[in-house]
């Protein structure tokens, strides 16, 4: 891969990767057009690279807020050990890193089907397929009222249902975001803090998932010569990241997530249309 494809290839990854339309799906077309998968290159190695490169986008947009949660984290334990007047106070944003740790614990459950939805990406038709059911579980949110939750009234029952969402979301096609975002609203939380809730799990979830994706890629060749395009696609990621936030939390604002369905849908239909005839 020249390094002028990667850094192609690095920005449309970060910028689908909030822009709800499935990173995981654009990068698996465009590795078909563009003949990637038959070059030998290691794309495994490649999606991880470029996948950090958003999550880095996401903790210099946020940082603030994890900040907070490490300093009150240090606090609430130090609280811990203290007077029990200590002990009562109030740590939202503590209160929000669990509620983000159990909304990873259904990524559990899909753990041994690792292998097989790394296969499903290699399918266009099903990521086609699943393009369509992106842009519907879009225009659905816009329709959904909102509710009050947020940090400090999210429930474990809430986290769970937003993490099993979230495992769906493992099938190449769907938009994680879009549906963590859904998910959120549906169980009464509020726009603004259903979108912080989806960008900022968004974090640890590439984390993990990135580690099982680099062994997968341990397993194919790799050459010295791919961290050029490696490095350069991360590079490219991170701009294309920081971008695709500050549209997504504009999309947010202004309820435009139907306008992105009717993109997901068209892009399924022509990505369908593509497989058969190729």
């Amino acid at each position: 891969m020249s390094i002028f494809n990667a850094l192609f290839f690095g920005f449309i990854q970060g910028l689908t990767e909030f822009i709800p339309v499935s990173s995981s799906a654009h990068l698996s077309v465009l590795f078909s057009l563009f003949g990637i998968n038959a070059s030998g290159f290691n794309t495994d190695a490649f999606v991880a690279f470029t996948h950090f490169g958003t999550m880095i986008a996401a903790i210099i947009l946020y940082a603030g807020d994890f900040a907070e949660i490490f300093f009150q984290s240090l606090e609430f334990i130090a609280a811990a050990g203290g007077q029990e007047g200590k002990r009562r106070r109030v740590f939202p944003a503590v209160r929000l890193l669990v509620m983000m740790l159990f909304a990873m614990l259904p990524l559990f459950l899909i753990l041994p089907l690792n292998d097989y939805f790394f296969r499903l990406g290699e399918n266009t038709a099903v990521i086609g397929a699943m393009l369509i059911l992106s842009g519907i579980i879009l225009a659905i949110s816009d329709r959904l009222e909102e509710g009050k939750k947020a940090e400090r009234s999210m429930g474990i029952y809430d986290a769970i249902i937003i993490g099993l969402c979230q495992a769906v979301s493992a099938i190449p096609g769907i938009s994680r975001i879009g549906t963590v975002y859904t998910a959120g609203i549906a169980t009464g939380h509020s726009r603004a803090f259903a979108a912080r809730f989806a960008v900022m799990i968004s974090v640890p979830v590439i984390l993990f998932s990135n580690i099982f994706r680099l062994f997968h890629a341990a397993s194919a060749s790799f050459a010295l010569a791919d961290l050029g395009p490696c490095f350069a696609g991360m590079a490219a990621a991170i701009v294309g990241g920081i971008l695709s936030i500050r549209v997504f939390r504009s999309l947010v604002k202004n309820r435009q997530f139907h306008a992105v369905g009717y993109y997901c849908w068209v892009a399924g239909v022509l990505v369908i249309i593509l497989t058969m005839i190729f």
